[in-house]
């Protein structure tokens, strides 16, 4: 199916067919832009999904390269349609006007899906911005999207190390898997981003994990705060293995008294005492201050960084 979206470039509906290409363009827009993690990876996963018929369009030059296409992403909820908007134009075919009339066929489709299959339920749209992307960022300021949450990819060498602080009525230990149950609860009360048990579990048994640079936080033994890390190849400094901490949490009545930044001092010691020689932190929340505040007290610098924009329609009929 043949549609219009704008004049540079020949546009129809994405299918099954079309993955290759997808993934080409999506790999050579990484390369070129040096990107931190493509979106669609950032938000499913980075395996294969389906292009359900009629979410995804994409436009080829007259040599029939595939240059451009928008994704939308649907995760349906029971009071509230999610969908992420995945796309991007090849860095020859930018600055044109194709990147937002690409945004304004994605937004006008996630309403009509909307509108016909669940109008009873608000709609969620969101979109990921690479601090390489300030201008996909003002092009979602001029459609009334805003910041909902920061990502923060943050590093530092294991040297000179700050002393953990200690405080007052809580109980610093190492890791027991004894405890998982317990971290797993705590972990979803955290976030809204859930981890069903067999995830957890999984994450737990990969070869990746280190259970010697965890630590939890007890307070008359119940949990209130956990950080559990292993190492990360891939992310090391000048391609030294790294070590990172995969989780951190603290129980909301515990918060700003120092347990975070106690768990992670304690956790840097354990990888230095190990021989392992810098350490990383992805950085989740809605408080651009946190990179800031990491910096500060434990010594951290931000390398990449990422924004979730988001925009909220009420429902169609009530």
């Amino acid at each position: 199916m043949e549609l219009y979206i704008e004049k540079h470039l020949q546009w129809r509906l994405l299918t099954e067919c079309d993955w290759d290409e997808v993934v080409a363009l999506r790999a050579q827009m990484a390369a070129l832009d040096d990107s931190v993690m493509p979106a669609i990876d950032r938000a499913f996963g980075s395996t294969q999904l389906e292009i359900e018929q009629g979410d995804a369009i994409g436009g080829w030059d007259a040599y029939g390269s595939l240059l451009a296409f928008g994704w939308n992403l649907r995760q349906p909820g029971d009071d509230e349609l999610r969908i992420f908007l995945i796309g991007g134009v090849h860095p020859t075919h930018r600055y044109q006007g194709i990147g937002k009339a690409v945004l304004d066929w994605q937004i006008a489709q996630a309403i009509s899906w909307r509108d016909e299959h669940c109008p009873q339920q608000k709609l969620w749209l969101g979109c990921y911005v690479e601090d390489i992307q300030p201008g996909l960022q003002r092009l979602l300021e001029r459609h009334d999207f805003q910041v909902e949450r920061y990502f923060f990819d943050m590093h530092r060498n294991l040297d000179q190390l700050p002393k953990p602080v200690e405080v007052a009525g809580i109980t610093f230990v190492p890791f027991d898997i004894a405890m998982s149950p317990q971290v797993l609860a705590l972990h979803n009360e955290c976030f809204t981003s859930q981890i069903s048990a067999d995830t957890w579990e999984s994450s737990l048994n990969a070869d990746t994990f280190r259970s010697d640079w965890s630590w939890l936080a007890l307070h008359d033994g119940e949990l209130v705060g956990y950080c559990l890390s292993g190492t990360d190849d891939a992310s090391g400094l000048d391609g030294v293995m790294e070590g990172w901490c995969d989780r951190l949490g603290v129980s909301a009545g515990y918060r700003h008294q120092g347990i975070a930044q106690s768990l992670l001092a304690r956790t840097m010691h354990s990888m230095a005492n190990s021989g392992c020689p810098a350490a990383g932190i992805g950085v989740d929340t809605p408080h651009p201050g946190v990179a800031t505040w990491l910096t500060k007290t434990l010594g951290y610098e931000v390398r990449d960084g990422v924004t979730l924009m988001t925009k909220q329609l009420p429902p169609a009929v009530s």
